[in-house]
């Protein structure tokens, strides 16, 4: 009986203490097992680069109320076979200072890029939380990078060019160049003119741009891609199709016994005309006469006097001459007013005339020259 109960209390006893041994390391124990990191990786080939991206995630875990942590020790490798080199990976790295960067709650994330000829990348931490616990172990995790990963070739690009040629009313012909949305590559365009002169354009996918060329150097135009063989313009523009023309300007000119007068009358709907009187003697004037108005000017006649009307548009003009009329008085250089005149004096005044109208159809050239283009 002795016997029986002393072995029952010697078994009591051993279980109680196994009891409170595992009470203990379960004390001891918990927090530690509560800090802890792990450390997962994936890998992919960039076939655009071909590089192997290798993607890590570290998931930090801690009891509640411990919110952030840092590291304080990192060793990441690369493996070319057996060999091992020593990398560092952007934004896994040794924690400098007292602060605790990295959250709890978040897993943080990081890229590795590397070269094609790597077999095996590797990464081991241990961290150390705001409460002081430190990482007892060094989780790491290593990722094999099997098989081969090579660039893929570039897709073929080309662009998708067109072109449009329009002549304005003065003659200026503007180009435009464009570049469809769907394009894949710049449109590099020239731009020659009839005296060979080039201008060059690149103009990207889904843009355009315009070249102008100058009324003197458009008779033809090319207009010329890279890498196209035909151009998409050869040949000389069309004329503008919706010009008016301008009221035609008249010019004219009379010897007084006392001055040589020329005078221009501009129509209501014509343009504005300035033009430059040189004398042979004396100072040039320049008149400029707008649309509805008209204008003179005189010279003092003298014996030997001309004129030489020029102005824009105007082309090869002849000077004209001062003719004194016949009927002057002697002296006075003057002549009785409201006479009739005949013989040489009307003679004179024909040859005026004659004069008259060349001036006339020059400042005609002029205005047909410039055009006016009325828009809604």
């Amino acid at each position: 009986m002795n016997r029986l109960h002393a072995l029952f209390r010697r078994v009591s006893v051993v279980a109680a203490g196994a009891l409170l041994g595992l009470t203990g390391v379960a004390l001891v124990a918990s927090p530690a097992s509560a800090h802890h990191s792990v450390v997962t990786a994936t890998a992919a080939c960039d076939t655009d680069t071909g590089e192997w991206v290798v993607t890590w995630t570290i998931d930090s875990k801690a009891p509640p109320g411990v919110d952030n942590y840092k590291f304080v020790k990192v060793v990441a490798k690369t493996y070319v076979g057996d060999k091992a080199t020593d990398v560092t990976i952007p934004g896994i790295a040794v924690t400098k200072g007292k602060n605790y960067p990295h959250s709890v709650n978040t897993p943080l994330t990081a890229e590795q890029r590397l070269d094609n000829t790597v077999t095996k990348a590797s990464l081991a931490i241990r961290a150390k939380w705001e409460n002081g616990k430190i990482e007892r172990g060094l989780p790491e995790e290593t990722v094999e990078l099997g098989g081969t990963c090579d660039q893929k070739p570039p897709a073929p690009t080309s662009p998708k060019p067109t072109a449009s040629v329009v002549s304005d009313c003065e003659g200026v012909v503007t180009v435009t160049l464009n570049n469809a949305a769907d394009a894949t590559a710049k449109a590099k365009f020239t731009v020659t003119d009839a005296e060979g002169s080039a201008q060059k354009a690149n103009v990207k996918p889904g843009e355009s741009t315009s070249v102008q060329v100058p009324a003197e150097k458009a008779a033809t135009i090319k207009v010329e891609v890279k890498g196209i063989d035909e151009p998409l313009f050869d040949g000389k523009p069309a004329p503008a199709d919706d010009c008016v023309e301008p009221g035609e300007p008249t010019g004219t000119y009379q010897s007084t016994c006392d001055e040589l007068i020329f005078e221009v009358n501009n129509p209501a709907d014509g343009e504005t005309v300035t033009t430059t009187f040189t004398p042979n003697k004396g100072e040039p004037q320049t008149l400029t006469v707008e649309p509805g108005q008209s204008g003179t000017v005189s010279f003092p006649g003298e014996e030997g006097l001309t004129v030489t009307p020029s102005g824009d548009g105007l082309e090869d003009p002849e000077p004209i001459a001062w003719t004194k009329p016949e009927d002057c008085a002697p002296g006075s250089g003057g002549g009785e007013p409201g006479l009739p005149l005949t013989g040489a004096a009307a003679g004179g005044i024909a040859a005026g005339a004659v004069v008259l109208l060349a001036v006339g159809g020059g400042l005609f050239v002029m205005a047909r020259r410039r055009k006016l283009r009325f828009t809604a």
